[in-house]
């Protein structure tokens, strides 16, 4: 086969005849020029077209960083404008990401006085009542305007009466009673006068012996200051104390013995000293009584020294009446237990207070109303001084204890001077007794 290079035939030439065809032109320096020239036309256009792409990648970069400036400058606008108005919200700048508020450090917790958390506690229970009428109680008088009151309904004497209304003393009989619903006509176990004092500041419990000679009205005549309730329950009690003691008393609380075991309870137990042996046995003899009667089931107390004493244990050792100086000692009892568990109640906060007021209310018959409580509680959360003061009537310096026939009785003899004592305690005043107190005093007396 023939690889040689085939020449281009002139059409009108017969085949192989290869004269007069025409040979490829040889490039000549002018042909290189040429090309050359075109070769550096092509490479400037093209160069012209990258300065001009490069040209518009610049403006572009450098419009970026134009908005890149206003953005950082927006940015640092906001900050000065928060920083000088903390209060007002910085503007943000229409920019895709807006500026951040700065994170403030963590604030330290200021601790709150134990006055002002008692004024928290206060507009709590405010908050509780939810009435405009129980906020301007708190404000307002203390002391009910015993001038439209029957005084004969309540045995208040005018003297004594007056006395109430120019003190901010607020006086409140407790009467502690057994609460079972099969025992009618039943004595009160305990008697007690709550005091609050505005106007001193503090907390006053003052025992009235149970088995004080005292007259109950005209018509029944004198007896024990507990058989006033079981002749004509909580009223006639009432009455009773301000006829005897020159009171001035018209509220009251009547507390049972399953309401008492739940208070104790609910304030974690009471801490008492059994000083014998005699004590610790009747304590767990009381005891079986009162599990049988409230139906709990607390064990026998262990020993004698300080001992941590549950509801049932607590109420039994109020009961013990056969050891030491009798009644005396036994109410001792009862203002130890009493004061701690007003104690350990006015330390718990708000919420558990509400919870102890829950739990102890189905157990209570009181003539307060809720407004009323309202008042006191709230005042006494007020008080800056909440030391709890006790005393006892009669006194160990104006009491005599004796038999009438088979029935042994507490004398206060004096009884006037027993009523000096009281006012003293209660309203820190000298007080001459009202002539009707002095005549109860004479006849029990001459009884004497």
């Amino acid at each position: 086969m023939d690889y040689s290079r085939k020449q281009k035939q002139n059409p009108n030439q017969a085949p192989g005849d290869y004269r007069n065809v025409a040979k490829p032109q040889k490039r000549t320096a002018s042909g290189k020029a040429t090309k050359t020239l075109q070769t550096t036309q092509r490479i400037s256009s093209s160069q012209d077209r990258h300065t001009q792409q490069t040209a518009a990648e610049q403006a572009a970069a450098a419009r970026s960083r134009q908005k890149r400036l206003a953005r950082q400058q927006a940015k640092q606008s906001s900050k000065t404008t928060a920083s000088r108005k903390s209060s007002k919200e910085p503007q943000r700048t229409n920019f895709s990401s807006p500026p951040q508020r700065p994170t403030p450090p963590p604030k330290k917790k200021k601790k709150l006085s134990p006055f002002k958390k008692r004024v928290i506690l206060v507009v709590l229970l405010l908050l509780v009542g939810s009435t405009a009428y129980a906020a301007f109680q708190i404000m307002g008088n203390l002391n009910k305007d015993l001038s439209s009151q029957d005084l004969s309904k309540y045995g208040i004497s005018s003297s004594a009466a007056s006395i109430a209304q120019d003190h901010r003393i607020v006086n409140v009989a407790i009467f502690g009673v057994d609460g079972r619903e099969d025992v009618e006509g039943e004595r009160s176990d305990s008697t007690m006068i709550a005091t609050a004092d505005f106007e001193h500041g503090g907390i006053k419990i003052t025992s009235l012996m149970r088995d004080t000679y005292v007259s109950i009205d005209a018509e029944n005549d004198f007896d024990k200051l507990n058989a006033a309730y079981a002749l004509g329950g909580p009223t006639t009690a009432l009455k009773t104390i301000n006829q005897n003691f020159d009171t001035a008393i018209t509220d009251y609380l009547v507390v049972d013995f399953t309401c008492m075991v739940e208070m104790v309870n609910a304030v974690g137990g009471v801490t008492v000293d059994i000083t014998s042996e005699d004590e610790l046995y009747w304590l767990n003899q009381y005891l079986m009584d009162v599990n049988d009667k409230v139906k709990t089931s607390s064990p026998d107390v262990s020993g004698t020294g300080s001992q941590l004493l549950d509801g049932s244990q607590a109420l039994a050792y109020c009961r013990i009446r056969y050891v030491g100086n009798g009644d005396f000692d036994r109410t001792q009892r009862q203002r130890t237990v009493f004061e701690q568990v007003i104690n350990k109640a006015m330390s718990l906060n708000p919420i558990a207070q509400y919870s102890l007021i829950q739990s102890v209310m189905p157990y209570v018959k009181t003539s307060l109303s809720f407004n009323e409580i309202l008042k006191y509680a709230g005042n006494a959360m007020l008080l800056r001084n909440r030391s709890i003061q006790q005393k006892q009537i009669p006194t160990e310096d104006y009491v005599e204890t004796g038999y009438l026939g088979d029935v042994s009785y507490v004398f206060p003899v004096t009884l006037v001077d027993n009523i000096k004592v009281l006012y003293n305690f209660i309203y820190e005043i000298n007080y001459t007794p009202s002539s009707e107190a002095q005549q109860i005093s004479e006849e029990i007396q001459d009884v004497w």
